[in-house]
């Protein structure tokens, strides 16, 4: 999906957030706007993700620090270990399991500081049990799970991956014999998860944990290792976390992938024809 007029504003807005969340001075602060500003114009026919590969390393050049949200990453992990304990027990609590962590692994990616919409996490796990999918493919999931060998999770954002281990455990429960993978960023960008936070949980307990390689905020297959593709392409069946991997994966023509996510902005809420805040779990398009 390429950049619309609207992605052009967001880019804007996060080098502002990145300011705010990081303290800057005013001078500093603006110099980074002045300099979004200039490379921003230069983006035309890329996805976001994309675009925003190429302007969050500038950013993080100017004040000379990589990971520019280490410690709101930190929180966010932090913030969702406090809640898992309870939707643990509420996933344990349905008839359905699975579903259920499917609803858990899709309230997560409100943790999200790249969309200009903002969700409260308590709040959506409060409701996210008794809501349903507005793109609802989920049943032919759980048919293609039956049949397939290896199935992998391309991860999202730090926090959101707490509730995407829940699902890979209790995919496990259910299909004891299945090859489980979880891909993540081959280094840090906006809140994206990579190596490291996926160890700080122990993904790797559930699951064998990836580095696709990428520096963009979605699975960007030019930007991917060749190991990691080789390794992707042996998969039956994928499941695609968040708008970035959605933006960069829905016109890829692979019926192996499914996206997982909530809907943070009018340009995906066009694309997907569902309302802002929407839950989805749709099956990648046949173009």
């Amino acid at each position: 999906m390429n950049l619309k007029s609207d992605c052009l504003s967001c880019l804007l807005t996060q080098a502002l957030r990145v300011t705010k969340n990081l303290n800057l001075d005013e001078n500093i602060s603006k110099q980074m706007i002045l300099m979004a500003s200039g490379a921003i114009a230069t983006y035309d026919g890329v996805t976001p993700p994309v675009a925003a590969a190429d302007l969050y390393p500038k950013l993080s050049a100017m004040i000379e620090k990589e990971d520019l949200y280490k410690e709101l990453k930190t929180l966010s992990t932090q913030e969702a270990m406090k809640l898992l304990p309870k939707i643990e027990q509420t996933v344990k609590e349905t008839d359905d399991l699975l579903r259920a962590a499917i609803k858990a692994a899709v309230a997560g990616n409100v943790i999200d500081f790249a969309t200009p919409n903002h969700f409260d996490l308590t709040e959506e796990f409060e409701k996210v049990f008794q809501s349903t999918f507005a793109c609802d493919d989920e049943s032919i999931f759980l048919e293609k799970l039956k049949k397939a060998k290896y199935f992998m999770i391309v991860g999202d954002n730090v926090g959101e991956h707490v509730f995407d281990k829940l699902l890979l455990e209790q995919i496990s429960l259910i299909y004891p014999t299945l090859n489980l993978y979880y891909a993540v960023r081959g280094k840090p960008i906006i809140n994206d998860v990579t190596l490291l936070e996926a160890g700080e949980i122990g993904m790797n307990e559930v699951s064998s944990v990836v580095d696709s390689g990428v520096i963009t905020p979605g699975l960007s297959y030019a930007h991917a290792s060749a190991e990691f593709m080789e390794l992707y392409n042996k998969m039956d069946l994928i499941i695609a976390k968040g708008m970035g991997n959605y933006e960069c994966l829905e016109g890829v023509n692979d019926q192996r992938i499914f996206h997982l996510f909530k809907v943070k902005c009018d340009v995906v809420a066009d694309d997907v024809n569902a309302k802002l805040g929407s839950l989805i779990f749709m099956q990648n398009r046949e173009c």
